[in-house]
């Protein structure tokens, strides 16, 4: 037992004195601590005999404390400044740094959930956030987002960013529809297979009418049949041998390497653009929002060199 307790049996009897010295009044202090009055009058009382100080006198109407009172509380006040420092700095040791992101499906999906386990093995002590977003220029600010990712040139007002690869799109199918209905020897030769199409609401990226006429394909024959509100599902779809779909690159490199898609065809589309993660420029970066970053642009630039051709 610390020889404290045997001027003070109770740390209660500090608290109310505490609360009575900063605000000189025992009903002000009792409100404070959700106690009765009485209760913060006995307790004080309580302090001074086991101390045997006095520590407070009346003046009129007014509460005073007297010098010893005056020294003590000065004290008092002092150690709980210090104790609350050091349990908040302790705290703050082990608690997780919380980053909020927001991606596509087809990126989560695809490219972060695969490879999720790396990065938490790596950092257990950050908490990730993952929200899907169904469109491209959401207020990261407004939505307090630390980090996201747009199709673009990289400049965007009110945001920091950093290139995470070129933008290609390439056609995708599982081995299986390739084995049942292949080989695909020139894009004209699409045209003849179940093209799997998705008509995103709130983003702006290429179909297939677009990718066959970069490839000089006349498109009006183009069938609609199968048509999704996302690229996910095509992606999901083709993977299940559903038909072929547009992928991006950069999301399907685990699922060639595994063997559930491959590219029949090696033409692809490039516009010029890239993908950047992104950040808002108003607040500073967070340690776990920067190791996330790093992580990333690390996993991408492995797989996928921005040096690329």
């Amino acid at each position: 037992m610390h020889r404290l307790r045997n001027l003070i049996p109770s740390a209660n009897y500090l608290f109310a004195f505490e609360a009575a010295a900063r605000r000189l009044s025992f009903t002000a202090a009792a409100k404070e601590l959700n106690v009765s009055q009485p209760a913060v009058s006995k307790t004080i009382r309580l302090l001074e005999e086991s101390t045997g100080l006095k520590l407070f006198r009346r003046e009129s109407a007014r509460l005073e404390l007297t010098p010893e009172g005056q020294r003590l509380y000065q004290e008092v006040q002092a150690s709980f400044d210090h104790l609350h420092m050091v349990i908040s700095s302790l705290q703050r040791k082990y608690q997780k740094d919380i980053v909020r992101a927001s991606f596509s499906a087809v990126f989560i999906s695809l490219w972060l959930l695969p490879r999720l386990a790396d990065f938490k093995n790596r950092y257990p002590e950050i908490a990730l956030h993952i929200e899907e977003s169904p469109k491209d220029y959401i207020d990261l600010g407004e939505e307090d987002i630390d980090l996201s990712a747009r199709l673009g040139n990289g400049e965007w007002q009110g945001l920091r960013s950093w290139q995470l690869c070129l933008e290609e799109t390439v056609c995708v199918c599982s081995p299986e529809y390739l084995a049942a209905h292949g080989p695909i020897h020139a894009p004209a030769d699409l045209l003849n297979h179940r093209l799997l199409h998705f008509e995103e609401k709130h983003r702006s990226r290429i179909g297939w009418r677009e990718w066959l006429e970069y490839q000089g394909v006349s498109s009006a024959k183009l069938p609609h049949d199968v048509v999704f509100s996302d690229n996910l599902a095509s992606m999901q779809a083709a993977i299940h041998g559903q038909g072929i779909s547009l992928g991006w690159r950069h999301l399907i490199g685990s699922y060639l390497e595994s063997g559930k898609l491959v590219i029949p065809l090696e033409n692809s589309y490039k516009a010029g653009k890239s993908i950047f993660l992104v950040a808002p420029a108003s607040r500073q970066i967070k340690s776990g929002t920067e190791k996330f970053r790093d992580w990333i642009l690390e996993q991408m630039h492995r797989e996928l060199p921005l040096n690329n051709p």
